[in-house]
């Protein structure tokens, strides 16, 4: 599946402007638009419509004649919307009123890297990619300033608004599209791809968007690619030895105050602090007493580090005229989309993103070191075979909650596209987590009805050889996604289906053992639905993934898993997420 050129894909390159800092800055703002290469543009600028509907649209149309409408049953107050394409009893479903035109792109998987002016490849050690958000927007959107939401943006207070792509109508269901599979320090080594007949539909794309969150942590005296960490502040809390630097877990240093319900910085002024965490079980954080609910205890995360504040203390200025600077490169591997004609399949399915995390809409939580928080966390705290310690938090919703079924607003999220508002749930092809901290042990995803394991992760991590492989940074995470197919062809697990009502349950573990100085570490988690439109398929790229139903308590007791070798590190500002894709189904 990762053999781009064997399944006749193109692809083309795209930029970032410049990123340019100094040591503990922090880079996190949208970026200047980028143009996609003219020939790209021009080979997928607007073309006529195929003469008949996607088989987006086209595969789902049911058969056979039915006495009544399952769609109805599962919904009956939007019985009213579309009951006028009753014919003869024959149930269609909702017809997009702009499928995927003839110039449409299918972008088929990407990869990215960090260089510097001589297109030598930066270690995550010296430019930390803490995320990133990266669009390709099509003629049918526009840039523009909307209300940031915690459902699907980071950093979110009262009043902040994002630039975001904004299509021109509710009829523009391809015009943009995101990517933030495996969006971290995990990225560079994580595959983003699908298998054949499915990708991400743009038509007539023409701008490259980024939004990443960087943090420089390259110490000037080090002139080699090793890690050697520079000056740090005291809220650090990385331990000694660690393999990366306490800076990028954003701690809140003593530029750092709490003012009536704001953090305020030398940096930035003052922010309204807007960390909500939910009860259960929509979340576990409160019943654990995660202090990252909490004003008073917070102690580090993005409430800390928003664009161009600095991560050290006020003493501490190193190297204040020596700048880093570099570019983020995507590769967008590519092929040319072919409408449904003549009763013959297009040539790919849509996918599209949905998301949930773990924490709820914290955004991000604590893990407390074990030696302090065991018994005293409502059991979230777990002692290993070997006497280290976990921390786990989950997370249970229904799957119709990630696209907000009966309130979606078309113009803030690309789920709320239309074409799935008749359906009556997803079958799931791609979950790419994103979990790249030392300290992350693994990442589950559970159907709470049927007892099956949907997938579960688990990281990789780097040995530092970089001589051999430029991207083995040393003890940053590999996440390999786990993607299904009902193609044979691909020797992948069947797909999964999910209805909308299913209650969905999500565990994320982490090793918490580091507890030798009483601080805490922050770690963000997410879970992450996508659909693509009419069927899906995925790959599992490792072994750690079983497709086989399991038998689950009603509520899952926190997993105890074999854990050979825990890493003894504590971390903060970091995300263990899912991204899932899905094809709706009828």
């Amino acid at each position: 599946v990762t053999d781009y050129a064997s399944r006749s894909m193109n692809y083309f390159d795209v930029w970032s402007p410049e990123i340019s800092t100094r040591y503990g800055e922090v880079f996190w703002t949208m970026m200047d638009p980028v143009a996609l290469p003219p020939d790209v543009v021009e080979q997928f600028k607007d073309g006529e419509m195929g003469s008949e509907y996607s088989n987006i649209t086209m595969h789902r149309q049911h058969r056979r004649r039915r006495r009544h409408c399952r769609r109805c049953r599962y919904r009956r107050r939007r019985y009213r919307r579309h009951h006028h394409h009753h014919l003869n009893a024959l149930h269609r479903p909702l017809l997009p009123s702009s499928p995927p035109r003839q110039g449409t792109i299918a972008i088929t998987g990407y990869e990215m890297d960090q260089l510097d002016g001589d297109g030598n490849s930066i270690p995550y050690n010296r430019a930390y990619n803490h995320h990133y958000m990266a669009y390709i927007v099509g003629e049918g959107a526009d840039m523009a300033m909307v209300d940031c939401h915690a459902s699907h943006d980071h950093g979110c207070y009262e009043g902040k608004k994002v630039l975001r792509p904004v299509p021109k109508s509710e009829n523009e269901q391809f015009s943009n599209t995101f990517f933030s599979e495996g969006n971290g320090g995990e990225s560079r080594k994580s595959f983003h791809g699908y298998p054949n007949g499915y990708a991400q539909l743009i038509s007539s794309p023409k701008e490259f968007h980024l939004e990443p969150m960087q943090i420089d942590t390259w110490n000037r005296d080090n002139p080699s690619l090793e890690f050697v960490a520079g000056p740090e502040p005291a809220a650090s809390q990385a331990p000694p030895g660690a393999s990366y630097s306490g800076i990028l877990e954003c701690p809140c240093t003593d530029r750092i105050s709490k003012v009536n319900g704001s953090i305020c910085s030398d940096d930035f002024g003052c922010l309204p602090f807007n960390l909500a965490c939910l009860e259960e079980p929509g979340s576990t954080l409160i019943s654990n007493g995660n202090k990252i609910c909490n004003l008073d205890t917070y102690n580090g995360g993005q409430q800390c580090c928003p664009h161009q504040s600095i991560l050290l203390d006020r003493d501490q200025n190193p190297w204040p005229d020596v700048k880093q600077t570099y570019r983020l490169k995507f590769r967008f591997y590519y092929q040319a989309y072919v409408p449904t004609a003549d009763r013959v399949s297009a040539s790919h399915q849509d996918l599209r993103r949905l998301y949930w995390q773990t924490e709820a809409w914290a955004g991000e939580y604590d893990i407390p070191p074990g030696a302090e928080s065991y018994g005293h966390d409502d059991g979230a705290t777990a002692m290993t075979d070997d006497g280290q310690y976990t921390y786990t938090i989950t997370s249970e919703w229904t799957a119709g909650e990630m696209i907000d079924l009966d309130d979606c607003d078309w113009r803030n999220t690309s789920a709320c596209s239309g074409q799935y508002k008749d359906s009556e749930g997803v079958y799931m092809v791609y979950a790419g987590g994103h979990c790249h901290a030392p300290n992350c042990v693994s990442i589950e995803l559970w159907n709470q009805d049927t007892g099956e394991l949907y997938c579960r992760q688990l990281p990789m991590f780097g040995k530092g050889d970089i001589t051999n492989d430029k991207f083995d940074d040393k003890g940053y995470a590999t996440l390999p996604p786990c993607v299904w197919s009902d193609d044979a062809s691909e020797d992948l697990p069947t797909r999964p289906r999910v209805p909308f009502d299913a209650k969905l349950y999500s565990v994320a573990v982490q090793n918490s053992t580091y507890g030798s100085v009483p601080k805490l570490s922050l770690f963000f988690d997410f879970i992450e639905l996508c659909y693509f439109k009419d069927r899906i398929s995925s790959t599992i790229y490792h072994t750690h993934l079983t497709g086989a139903s399991l038998t689950l308590p009603s509520h899952p007791p926190t997993p105890r898993h074999p854990v050979v070798s825990l890493r003894r590190y504590s971390h903060t500002g970091q995300m263990a997420s899912w991204q899932m894709r899905g094809a709706l189904y009828y």
